[in-house]
């Protein structure tokens, strides 16, 4: 009986929950990027803080501002920090869902920190939809939204801050397209950075290419083409907020001793209760 009740003990650490993690995205040497992609073509008149890369082109349309290096296509900087954006990329989609999925975004949606989101359908707003992120006092607390799709802005979106909240520790981990589209609309204020699995598009605004189309409080990283039609500034990965992008891109489970610790305690409850019963 004294086996038994050791594997018991065991089968209960085994299957004991993760308690305390913590949500975070590690984007390594990427973190210095404000633009990533295979391809990078701005059309319009940008500012980007930052550094910007790709793997193949890097079409420009003067005079663009950009506070870091241009790298030349296919530069070994830009090519590690591109290889970097695809390991968080990847493992921030492979990340399971702290909250119950979602299959749509709603006129008024509310985001707590240190949580994953994910929702099962690509997303297309209105103008109107209005997005809260609480961090609840905790300035460090992560922000992922998974989107199992593409992410069309139609109109504009509010953001609203609280608690803490910063917009650097916001990720959008998109597994489709990704498209800023303002049409008529003022100037789009967009919150988090963006992670697409595809390609990235700000639209231009309307009175054309020189006309802000938008802001970008975080970086825009594609694995395709990445293609501002209309000027837009784009604050950075780390240079948007207060809080600094950091962590191992996990959820992570309690420590080993913890684990045992629990799965130990909870085998000497049994061995207790069975003695009893004898």
């Amino acid at each position: 009986m004294r086996h038994g009740l050791i594997w018991l003990a065991v089968a209960v650490t085994a299957v004991m929950p993760a308690l305390g993690g913590t949500v975070s995205v590690n984007l390594g040497s990427a973190s210095t990027f404000g633009l990533l992609g295979s391809t990078i073509t701005d059309t319009g008149v940008s500012n980007i803080a930052g550094d910007v890369g790709a793997t193949t082109t890097v079409t420009i349309n003067s005079p663009w501002v950009v506070t870091g290096t241009i790298y030349p296509a296919g530069d070994a900087v830009a090519m590690a920090a591109y290889g970097a954006f695809e390991s968080a990329y990847n493992t921030a989609l492979a990340l399971g869902a702290t909250q119950p999925t979602l299959t749509s975004l709603p006129a008024t949606q509310t985001f707590i920190g240190n949580n994953v989101y994910t929702f099962t359908n690509g997303i297309s707003t209105t103008t109107g939809t209005a997005l809260t992120f609480d961090a609840q006092n905790t300035p460090a607390d992560v922000f992922v939204i998974q989107i199992e799709g593409a992410f069309t802005v139609n109109g504009i979106l509010s953001f609203n801050l609280i608690n803490g909240a910063q917009a650097n520790n916001i990720f959008w981990i998109v597994d489709g397209a990704a498209t800023i589209s303002v049409d008529s609309s003022p100037a789009q204020t967009f919150d988090g950075s963006i992670l697409s699995g595809t390609s990235f598009t700000m639209s231009s605004a309307s009175g054309g290419s020189g006309t802000l189309a938008g802001t970008i409080n975080g970086c825009a990283f594609s694995e395709t083409a990445n293609t501002l039609a209309g000027a837009t500034d784009v604050t950075g990965c780390v240079g948007g907020g207060a809080g600094p992008v950091a962590g191992d891109s996990s959820v992570p489970e309690p420590g080993t001793l913890t684990l045992l610790g629990l799965g130990f305690g909870a085998g000497c409850l049994l061995l207790r209760k069975f003695r009893s019963i004898r």
